[in-house]
């Protein structure tokens, strides 16, 4: 059974590994153009400006993957612990209630239904979290191009900054309810 102590752990733990990779993304945009493209002299600037651009998105592709995959991770042992089983989403899909929602929402609805939900008035970052999930596979089912996944009036670095802002206050957020005696 899922305990405040369990919970609180697996909490700590992905916030750690958003941490890691906040800090990664705050030292790409620190670097400078690396000098080994101007050794060879292959490359003019705009060339080398087009290769950062493109390591820099593949890089932004990479880590929403990563932070999609760090809140499955949450969600599935807090599932676990909660349950006392693996999460089945095929099983969970015949419940006619769950048939058209991703695995994510079905997370979402069991873990409701226990113990955990989002602290009062941040229902919308529940909604949020899911469109991050869509992006994630919308990322996935167009070969990683970043571009793919950019909102109007975004870039890619604005675009993962909302990423990465939306993951931490899920995360935030997420609340243990005690039982009722």
């Amino acid at each position: 059974m899922l305990t405040k102590e369990d919970f609180k752990k697996q909490k700590k733990e992905a916030k750690h590994e958003i941490a890691l990779i906040e800090q990664e993304f705050q030292n790409l945009q620190q670097k400078i153009d690396s000098p080994l493209h101007e050794k060879d002299k292959l490359w003019d600037d705009e060339e080398v400006k087009q290769l950062t651009r493109k390591r820099k998105e593949r890089k932004y592709s990479s880590w929403t993957i990563e932070l999609c995959t760090i809140i499955e991770e949450l969600l599935n042992q807090l599932y676990q612990l909660t349950h006392q089983k693996r999460f089945n989403s095929i099983q969970l899909m015949k419940t006619p209630a769950y048939r058209s929602l991703s695995n994510i929402e079905i997370l979402q609805a069991e873990l409701k239904n226990q113990r955990l939900s989002l602290k009062s008035g941040m229902e919308n970052v529940e909604e949020e979290i899911t469109k991050v999930f869509q992006l994630r596979n919308k990322l996935i089912h167009s070969n990683f191009s970043y571009a793919s996944i950019l909102r109007e009036n975004h870039d890619a670095k604005q675009e993962f900054e909302s990423i990465l802002d939306t993951v931490k206050q899920y995360r935030k957020y997420l609340k243990y309810n005690q039982p009722e005696n």
